[in-house]
């Protein structure tokens, strides 16, 4: 492969700006609100990455929040969610409970959630996380890296995790609310997906600015562009802020309009986050009473 640097020049994120605010203003809302229905709920629960990555994390709270998700999908008749994602040391609690469901366990390794270690170090992390069973791993690109330019390094380092990573589902988090601008947040895209991620990632859900419609849209289209190029698909993850339902769907929404339906499937589309489940049983019971009266 040629160096990174090189490989980035054959895309084009030119004039992207005008055609974000233009889409997001008119199409996209407009498009929100004929996708706000039950099916595009139950969708995005089943895409849902169910996520406790708390300071104050213990095995029993783990054991807890693990339980309770499976307790409220049966309560609610909801498909499971695609993965439940902890810390490392919590990977066996949560996967010795999800063992006898479909849904995934998932861990941040590679220095969670500032990336600024020895790549060594990352490695190490990631390769304990999938010997206690982690089944994917959810790891942060080196951002400092990104903003001095230095490709090379930020592909290299993300190469090797990928190599420690065989066998696994690998999602590469940008913190987009880290890199300021379109440009930026287009490049890590395309070095994550070249390095190998299966997913990329907005956020780790610990800075002040976390996911956005607009750092969505250009990482969608990266992606569109990256298919068109090389024919491989690569999904992405929506995390950071996503508490309620409408917004859950107004990202769907993004990556429809940019990537396609096909796109919405836990294989390529996720959404991580803690409290989204609460606001989606309320709205697709509202929505459910409305069709009622119908």
């Amino acid at each position: 492969m040629q160096p990174i640097q090189e490989t980035l020049t054959t895309f084009n994120c030119a004039n992207l700006e005008d055609r974000i605010r233009f889409d997001l203003d008119s199409v996209v809302e407009k498009e929100v609100k004929q996708a706000y229905t039950v099916k595009n709920l139950e969708l995005a629960t089943s895409c849902m990455d169910y996520t406790s990555l708390r300071l104050a994390d213990t095995t029993e709270s783990i054991k807890n929040f693990a339980s309770d998700l499976l307790k409220k999908l049966k309560k609610f008749e909801l498909p499971d969610v695609a993965a439940i994602c902890v810390y490392p040391k919590y990977v066996a609690v949560a996967r010795e409970i999800m063992q006898a469901t479909g849904i995934r366990t998932a861990a941040v390794a590679g220095n969670f959630p500032t990336a600024q270690t020895f790549t060594e170090i990352k490695l190490a992390e990631c390769r304990m996380a999938i010997a206690a069973g982690a089944q994917e791993i959810d790891t942060v690109i080196s951002v400092g890296d990104l903003l001095e330019k230095d490709y090379e390094a930020v592909y290299n380092d993300l190469h090797a995790i990928r190599e420690a990573c065989q066998g696994v589902t690998l999602k590469v988090i940008l913190e987009t609310g880290e890199l300021k601008d379109i440009e930026t947040i287009f490049n890590a895209s395309l070095i994550a997906a070249y390095a190998g991620a299966d997913f990329i990632k907005t956020s780790t859900g610990k800075v002040p600015v976390n996911a956005t419609p607009e750092s969505v849209y250009v990482m969608c289209e990266a992606l569109r562009q990256f298919q068109a190029q090389t024919g491989k698909t690569v999904g992405i993850k929506i995390a950071g802020g996503v508490t309620k339902a409408q917004t859950a769907v107004r990202y769907m929404t993004i990556v429809r309009h940019v990537l396609g339906e096909n796109w919405l499937t836990p294989a390529t589309f996720r959404i991580g986050a803690s409290h989204l489940m609460d606001d989606i049983v309320k709205e697709i019971k509202a929505l459910q009473m409305l069709n009622q009266e119908a």
